[in-house]
Formats: C-alpha cells, sequence, structure tokens
C-alpha cells in the first residue's frame, strides 16, 4: 500500500497542544476554523485571543464557534476585541430566554463538546484539549492530522456554526460534496466522526463505537476516559468480553477534575471491576479520551464514558486503523498504564452519609452529566 494521505502527530499534555495550536493559527495563511468547548482568556487563553485578532485583521477568515456552558466565563471584553478585529464569534446554545421552557432546558442540556481547529482546510487538531488555565498541568490527548483526508472535518464546524445561527451562506462553500475528499484506498484506514444528536445518523455513532469495539475484540481493549458513568450494556459487554478471554483495560484518573464525577464514578469501581474490566489510575489529573482494539485500530476523540457524551453532546473524533498510528497510541497508553495504580492496590474509603448522598443524587442524574 502507498503512503497514506496525510501525516499526524500525538500531544499527550495540555501544554504540548496548546503550543502546538498556537503556532499553527500563527502559521495560518488563508482560514481558521475552530470549534471548543472551553476557551477563556485568561492566562492560557489570552494568547490565542491576540492570535485570532491579528489573523482576522490581515483578512483571513475566522471563524469562532464557542459553547455558552463551556465558555461561560468568556470575558465580554475579549468577545468585543474579536468581532472588532473581524473574528466571526458565534455561540453554540446561547442562553437566552425562551418562551418554552422546555426548548430552554433542551438548549441548556445540549453542549458543543468537540475541540476541532483546522487551519487552511487542510490541517486538523481534534481531541480533549480544552483552553483554560486550570488545565495547563494535565495529561491529555491531542492529535494533529495534515492533509486533504481532513475535509470532512469542514462539514461539521459547518454545521455547528449554523446551529449557532450563524448565516448559511457564510460556510455554504464548507457543505459542497466536492470538499469531502475520499481517498478509496485509505478510506478503511481512517474516519472522522461527529457525532450529534440533532441527526438521526449520528445519534449512536460514540455509543455503538465503544459497545462494537467490546463486542468484536478477540485480544485486547484499552479505554481512557477523565470521567466515566457505564450503563449496563456496557457493563454487560464488559463481563462478555471477559468471558471470551478478551483483557479490557480502564484508565482513569484518580481524582477527576469535577468532585461530582468523582463520587458519581467511584459507585461503578466495583460493579466495573466484578464485571472484568482492569481498572487503573494516574495519579494526576488525565484529560484524554481514547480506545484501542486488539493492537489494531484506536480512536481519539472529544467524548466521556458518560451517558451526556454518548446521547446528548456535540463530539469529534478519528478512528484509524493504520499500523503505525495505533502503534503509537497503544505506547501512550500503555505508559500510562505503567504510571497508574491498580484497583486492586487501591482501598476506597468508606463514604461518608454526604458521600453517600452525593453518589446516590449523581445516580438520579447520571444521564445528564
Amino acid at each position: 500500500m502507498s503512503n497514506p494521505p496525510f501525516t499526524y502527530k500525538f500531544y499527550t499534555t495540555t501544554a504540548q497542544a496548546w503550543d502546538a495550536m498556537y503556532q499553527a493559527i500563527l502559521g495560518a495563511q488563508k482560514s481558521i476554523f475552530w470549534e471548543i468547548y472551553i476557551l477563556l482568556d485568561d492566562t492560557a487563553g489570552t494568547r490565542f485571543v491576540e492570535a485570532l485578532c491579528a489573523k482576522a485583521k490581515v483578512g483571513l477568515e475566522v471563524k469562532l464557534v464557542l459553547d455558552a456552558v463551556g465558555s461561560l466565563s468568556f470575558t465580554a471584553q475579549s468577545q468585543k476585541k474579536l468581532k472588532e478585529a473581524g473574528v466571526d464569534l458565534v455561540w453554540f446554545n446561547a442562553l437566552g430566554l425562551a418562551w418554552n421552557p422546555i426548548t430552554w432546558l433542551n438548549r441548556l442540556w445540549r453542549r458543543n463538546h468537540r475541540k476541532v481547529l483546522i487551519i487552511d482546510e487542510g490541517l486538523a487538531f481534534l481531541g480533549g484539549v480544552n483552553v483554560e488555565a486550570e488545565a495547563a498541568n494535565w495529561s491529555d490527548l491531542y492529535i494533529k492530522i495534515t492533509g486533504k483526508v481532513v475535509r470532512p472535518l469542514l462539514r461539521g464546524f459547518a454545521k455547528s456554526y449554523i446551529h449557532a445561527l450563524g448565516p448559511r451562506k457564510n460556510v455554504r462553500r464548507l457543505l459542497h460534496p466536492k470538499l469531502m475528499v475520499e481517498f478509496k484506498e485509505w478510506r478503511a484506514k481512517i474516519k472522522f466522526i461527529t457525532h450529534s444528536p440533532v441527526y438521526a445518523s449520528h445519534r449512536f455513532l460514540l455509543k455503538n463505537l465503544y459497545y462494537r469495539a467490546l463486542e468484536l475484540a478477540k485480544e485486547s481493549v484499552t479505554l481512557v476516559s477523565p470521567y466515566y458513568v457505564p450503563d449496563k450494556k456496557f457493563l454487560r459487554l464488559i463481563a462478555e468480553a471477559k468471558a471470551r478471554g478478551v483483557k479490557v483495560k480502564i484508565i482513569l484518573p484518580w481524582r477527576p477534575y469535577h468532585w461530582f464525577m468523582e463520587h458519581l464514578a467511584q459507585s461503578f469501581y466495583n460493579l466495573t471491576y466484578r464485571a472484568g474490566a482492569e481498572l487503573y489510575f494516574v495519579k494526576k489529573m488525565m484529560h484524554g479520551k481514547a480506545l484501542s482494539m486488539d493492537d489494531k485500530t484506536g480512536f481519539v476523540g472529544s467524548s466521556n464514558l458518560t451517558p451526556r457524551s454518548f446521547n446528548l453532546n456535540e463530539e469529534s473524533g478519528v478512528f484509524f486503523s493504520e499500523e503505525k498510528m495505533v502503534k503509537e497510541l497503544n505506547g501512550i497508553l500503555d505508559d500510562w498504564q505503567k504510571e497508574a495504580v491498580p484497583f486492586g492496590d487501591v482501598s476506597l474509603k468508606k463514604q461518608s452519609w454526604f458521600g453517600r448522598l452525593i453518589s446516590w443524587l449523581a445516580n438520579k442524574l447520571r444521564d445528564y452529566v
């Protein structure tokens, strides 16, 4: 088989990814399209705001889709600065008033959790990386892919832009079928996933990806997520995989960033362990989201192992079976596992009455977190 029509690079810390993204923005020649869950204009995000303004001022097409909840603290001052520079900024599911409370709640719950940066329509970053100072020292997983093969991501960006009430005419060309470049030889080797509950054809893409990995695996499945809220079918598939002799490993942070999610995840550790999975806890905050099956296929994206990611959020990722990419991803996951503490070596403290109350409440809200 010929060489792939793209190049790639993995980043395993937030800081590494930020530097690469910043340099790519500075090097942009024609366009910058960015949809992101959290972009804050703090000590981490200020340089990105400045770079986007500078590029827009010299005539580049700069479009930015921010999630209205994730980027809630993005200041009005920076918004004004971006718009005055010529940046086309729109908000995904803005939290304005609505006459129908059900409509308002639906908009509140549905978030754009993607982190996709596209430069000059031929270079893309995607994975789990947000831009906020608190994440500066986290482990994370982001991938840069260069080549026309990234063009399907343009369509996903355009749809997010339109949903965020950006004028359709501004992105109509990004929806054109001619941009959906296909490399028949590599179609089975790399595929971009844009998950959206709005479209019936996309609604179960991510959930089915994880389910199918557990169903089809013959030797191993390794999963990485910062937040962990499995459903009954997921646990059943782990047990069935274990019965077939498949080794299932799940790598999680011991202290997730959100304390509420920590209490919720802890209520599933014993269930998951009894189902047959090996659990490993990384001591520092690990925000990556990935899947590897049988050392033959891999996935890197923005989705957590939670009902919200599977059922409510806009998410994105890349699925691949290119041998070198899978091998490199497995090396990253192996390194994280070596640094982690196995579940059998962890002593779970008995929860206080308050902890039990929080876990009970979290379970009642599990479909929305």
